[in-house]
């Protein structure tokens, strides 16, 4: 059994969760839910030792969105401080993951502003990881 870790956040849009969580059961792998806290702490290096152990719970409201968009297969959910690609990148290598599913981001001018500021998430992981890397991309509205 492998796993596959998703990087998780609250508003996050439920394609999401539902294509990593599909992905998971058709592979029979762990699903591992991971939500950065990237505001709490600003680091340049991930604590050491296995993050998951350190992590705390997601918030509440966190847990009752991945709990509605994930069905059918059985999860588990941590929030981790620091950088999100680094965070995520740092989990997968320590789960020994399969891969690593991200959304891409919300359109608009404020989503645009703060890709500029913090950068791309996909394209961090993309770039400095070398495990497998599923982009969902976000449904169209009409």
């Amino acid at each position: 059994m492998g796993t596959i870790v998703v990087g998780v956040e609250a508003g996050m849009p439920s394609g999401v969760l539902a294509t990593a969580a599909d992905l998971a059961k058709q592979l029979g792998d762990r699903l591992v839910c991971v939500h950065a806290l990237s505001g709490r702490y600003v680091t340049e290096k991930i604590a050491e030792g296995d993050l998951l152990e350190s992590a705390e719970p997601v918030s509440e409201d966190l847990a009752w969105e991945l709990s509605l968009s994930i069905t059918g297969i059985n999860f588990e959910s941590y929030a981790v401080a620091g950088d999100p690609a680094k965070v995520l990148a740092a989990v997968a290598e320590q789960q020994d993951a399969r891969m690593i599913v991200v959304g891409t981001r919300r359109s608009g001018l404020r989503q645009k502003f703060a890709e500029l500021l913090d950068g791309s998430i996909a394209l961090a992981l993309a770039q400095k990881q070398a495990r497998p890397l599923l982009v969902v991309p976000l449904a169209r509205s009409n």
